[in-house]
């Protein structure tokens, strides 16, 4: 059997065992899979799913964007500065600690119930992986390669970009992969 029909296969699988789940449970609290087909339907041809999906999807966005940028800054930093690493590392195990929810009342608290308490609230949830994740790459730089870039006298700029960051990218690639698979979930959480 091939890969297509044993994933529409367990499509079809997770479809049964909601509908018996829902069979079972009452419709209030698991409604069955066509009573949530006919209620997206009804959002989509009204319009209300395209115009709340929009702003979900801008809030993702603009999380995710605002995480990786400040992370990987900060990151990179602290896998250049042995200093700047002792400093941060305390704050950094503290905001990996932090539940979520924790960190979203608190914004909602300081900030409102407004966009930039939302996307500041998912950000903070974010930072502390890619700092983490970024910060390693850097000290798994290979340092041979940057210095031979100093030996043909290659400018720190250039160095930066064509020897320094592609090393970085798996690290970076890692970052925004599970960064956006929990930007998603913390977005839903926000927006309850």
């Amino acid at each position: 059997m091939s890969a297509g029909w044993l994933r529409t296969l367990s499509f079809l699988l997770l479809i049964i065992i909601w509908e018996l789940s829902a069979l079972i449970a009452q419709s209030r609290v698991l409604p069955d899979p066509w009573a949530v087909a006919l209620v997206f339907f009804d959002h989509l041809v009204h319009g209300s799913l395209i115009y709340d999906l929009g702003i979900t999807l801008w809030r993702v966005i603009a999380a995710f964007v605002l995480a990786m940028v400040i992370g990987t800054v900060i990151g990179i930093l602290m896998g250049l500065r042995k200093r700047l690493d002792i400093l941060l590392d305390g704050w950094l195990i503290l905001f990996l600690n932090i539940p979520a929810l924790v960190t979203i009342i608190l914004c909602y608290v300081w900030f409102g119930l407004t966009e930039v308490a939302a996307i500041l609230a998912v950000s903070l949830n974010k930072f502390p992986n890619v700092i983490v994740t970024l910060r390693e790459g850097t000290r798994a730089v290979d340092h041979d390669l940057l210095q031979v870039a100093q030996v043909f006298r290659v400018g720190p700029r250039k160095t930066f970009f064509k020897f320094f960051l592609p090393q970085l990218y798996p690290y970076i690639m890692v970052a925004a992969r599970s960064g956006i698979a929990l930007i998603w979930k913390i977005v839903l959480v926000v927006e309850l």
